[in-house]
This record gives structure tokens, C-alpha cells and sequence, in this order.
């Protein structure tokens, strides 16, 4: 996660092109973030895995309408998600997750707990950045995952301690996998930057 941290801190964010990518390609990994989780709540099992289940009920209702802020940031910038297609590295962020999910519901924690960290290291200093160079209406995805993910660690947390060892280990795989691919994201958002400016 440090990694990830330091090349997310490093980056041309002050490049209206890549932030507006980011946002893009944030916002097409956040369009699945409430399915994912009525995924993850609807496979578990109802004997063993009822607190999962209500969890994931609540956090389905914390991440309603997430897409639309990043969305709504893009439009304030004058762009749109005509100008930045979703990348293929973008979709092998999330779609893996739906495997992931019908063989391990609990795993999907994994994926929540390194992008809410991730937000959580990063988004308030950040967001500061952002607002030096941007007008407070174009980082309204920023300030909010920067303002509520803190408590969305904690509850992920709070969950991984109930799972039993095989969903630990799952978890942490998935936490992992998605570090890495999140990190080629970035990648991919920095060489997509470099051609728009040839």
C-alpha cells in the first residue's frame, strides 16, 4: 500500500487532462460499486454470514450515487466520459470482483479496503491540492470520499475480524490484486495524459 500511496501522491494532478481521466475512469469503477456489494450480500450465506449481509446492506446506501460526484466533477471541468473511454485496466479492476465474489463473498473486502485506504492516506491532502488548481465544484468526489472513508476502513476492518482463516486469506489476495491493479490504472491514466499531448 506505501507504494501505491507514493505514486498516487505523485502524480500530474495539476494536468487538467489526468485528473479528468481519473475522474473517468473513477467513475466508471465506482458505477459498480453498489452492485458489487448487493452481490456480495446476496451470495453470502444467511446462517453463517449475517452481520456481512447487513453490512454490505448498509454500505450499498454510503456509496449510492458515488459515480455521479465524479461524473458531475468531469462536467464542471467542461469534459465528459466521451472524452475518456473506460481502459481496459479500468475493467480489470472491477469485473474481476464479480468471480471473486460468487466464490468468496467476504473477498470483496479486499477490494473495499485498499481503495477506502487508499482514499484515506491520500484524499484530504489531496483534495487541498486539487482545490489550488480547481474550482471546489470540480472536486466534490474528493472531498467526499475524503471526509466519509475513514469510517469505511474501520467497518471493513471490523468485518475482515469476523472471517474465519480461507476468507482472511482471500481477502488479502484481493487486497493485494487490487493495489496492483489500481497502481497500472495510473499507468495507464499517465500514458493516456502523454498522448493527448502529442
Amino acid at each position: 500500500m506505501n507504494k501505491l500511496v507514493e505514486e498516487f501522491r505523485n502524480q500530474p494532478w495539476t494536468n487538467k487532462h489526468f485528473y479528468a481521466s481519473w475522474l473517468a475512469q473513477s467513475y466508471y469503477y465506482t458505477s459498480y460499486s453498489t452492485r458489487m456489494l448487493a452481490s456480495a450480500a446476496g451470495w453470502s450465506s444467511p446462517l453463517n454470514d449475517r452481520a456481512f449481509y447487513r453490512r454490505s446492506l448498509t454500505h450499498i446506501n454510503e456509496e449510492q450515487g458515488h459515480e455521479l460526484i465524479a461524473l458531475n466533477d468531469l462536467k464542471v471541468l467542461g469534459l465528459s466520459t466521451d472524452d475518456f473511454p473506460e481502459a481496459g485496466i479500468t475493467r480489470a479492476l472491477w469485473e474481476p470482483q464479480f468471480y471473486k465474489i460468487l466464490k468468496d463473498p467476504a473477498s470483496l473486502l479486499g477490494y473495499i479496503l485498499a481503495l477506502e485506504t487508499l482514499a484515506v492516506r491520500t484524499f484530504k491532502e489531496f483534495h487541498g491540492e486539487l482545490l489550488r488548481t480547481y474550482s471546489s465544484d470540480a472536486v466534490n468526489f474528493v472531498k467526499v470520499h475524503a471526509d466519509d472513508d475513514p469510517d469505511h476502513v474501520e467497518a471493513a476492518l471490523s468485518q475482515i475480524e469476523k472471517c474465519n482463516e480461507a476468507e482472511k486469506k482471500n481477502i488479502e489476495k484481493n487486497f493485494n490484486q487490487t493495489i496492483q491493479v489500481y497502481g497500472l490504472m495510473l499507468k495507464e491514466i499517465q500514458l493516456v495524459t502523454l498522448e493527448a499531448r502529442k
